[in-house]
Formats: structure tokens, C-alpha cells, sequence
């Protein structure tokens, strides 16, 4: 009798017996490729926030710093840099460069409101040398000419600062309603100055409407 030879069971179908479909090898592969792509990508860590804004001012690429002193150097000359270009424009009067505080609608309203008038300021700077040079005169009679000089120049500012301040703020009112921004005190500040030590540089010339 021939001797039957035994045939060994075939391994029953599982998922690790089971060859991949093309579907899978590609999704696989797809993976494997994105993977890949955000790893090369990546490669450093994500810039802050800061840091990307004033590699977008410098027009450069973003500085990575090493630690964390580097990154408090680079926070400083970006610092610097930032003061920089605002003195600059604050020097030429661009509004466009200003900080975002001074670029606000209502603050350049005002401050070329001021600058359009006749303000009592700079004269109450006048009275306050009078008033300091009288007071080193060794004459009683300078003194007191002196004194009502300052006294003067002080009801002066003040009456003029609240005509001003309301003058201001019924503009800003008019043109935009509901704006909460407050100018009385910012405008009465700047009157204040001589027309050439204001910053932001004045725009307009006086007398212009």
C-alpha cells in the first residue's frame, strides 16, 4: 500500500497573512511621505509670534535664538529698532508709520485741531521764565510784577485749556459718534508746547481749517 504522504494544513486566511492591497500600500506610502515632509519641514522650532512680526519689519528672515539669553538680546534690539523707526516717523509727521495709539482717527483730528490755532501755552512758558528770573531779582517790586505775571498766564492756559477741550471733543463727537477715545486731555497737553517741540511734527499750518 503506497504510503500516503501527509500534506501540511495551509495557514488559515488572517490579517497578518493577508497581502496588502494597493489602496493600503498607497495610503502607506502617503503617510510615510507626509511624515517625512513635516519632519524636513520643521527642522527648528516655530518663531513666537514677536518674533515674526519684527522679522517682518526688518524684512528679514525670523532669528532663532539659542537660549534664552540670545532671545532676550534679540527681544531688546528688536525693541530698539521698533523705537527707532516711530521717532522717525514722529519726526516727519507720518501717520501711517506712527505707533498704533497716535494713528487712531480721533488723536490726529485733534492734534491737527491744535495745531491750527493760536494756543495760550506756549506764552504761559513765557510767564514761568518771568516768573522764575523776577524771582531771583533782589527787588520787591520785580517780584511782585513777576507774580501776577504767573498768576496771569496760569487763569489764561486754564480758561484756554477748557475751550480747547471742548472744542475738541465736539468735533470728535460730530465725526465719529461712537468713538471712546479720549482727546480733552491729550489736545489741552499738546497746546501746551511750542509748535515746534510737538510730537508727533505738526502736519498743517496755522490758520488752516
Amino acid at each position: 500500500m503506497a504510503l500516503l504522504k501527509k500534506r501540511s494544513p495551509e495557514p488559515a486566511p488572517g490579517p497578518e497573512n493577508e497581502e496588502p492591497s494597493a489602496g493600503a500600500v498607497d495610503q502607506a506610502d502617503g503617510d510615510a511621505g507626509a511624515s517625512a515632509r513635516v519632519t524636513a519641514g520643521k527642522g527648528r522650532p516655530t518663531p513666537k509670534r514677536s518674533e515674526a512680526r519684527a522679522a517682518r519689519t526688518r524684512g528679514g528672515a525670523v532669528r532663532t535664538p539659542a537660549n534664552r539669553k540670545d532671545a532676550r538680546r534679540i527681544e531688546r534690539e528688536d525693541r530698539r529698532a521698533q523705537s527707532q523707526q516711530y521717532r522717525a516717523a514722529m519726526m516727519a509727521g507720518d501717520v501711517s508709520r506712527l505707533p498704533p495709539r497716535e494713528r487712531a482717527p480721533e488723536r490726529v483730528l485733534a492734534r491737527d485741531f491744535v495745531d491750527t490755532r493760536i494756543n495760550i501755552g506756549p506764552f504761559f512758558l513765557a510767564a514761568a521764565v518771568v516768573y522764575f528770573v523776577g524771582g531771583l531779582v533782589p527787588n520787591s517790586y520785580v517780584r511782585l510784577v513777576a507774580t501776577y505775571v504767573m498768576l496771569l498766564g496760569i487763569v489764561a492756559v486754564v480758561a484756554d485749556s477748557i475751550v480747547l477741550s471742548r472744542q475738541v471733543s465736539r468735533r470728535v463727537a460730530e465725526k465719529y459718534p461712537d468713538s471712546s477715545v479720549r482727546v480733552r486731555a491729550y489736545a489741552a497737553q499738546r497746546a501746551l508746547l511750542p509748535r515746534r517741540w510737538r510730537m508727533p511734527r505738526p502736519r498743517v499750518s496755522r490758520g488752516d481749517s
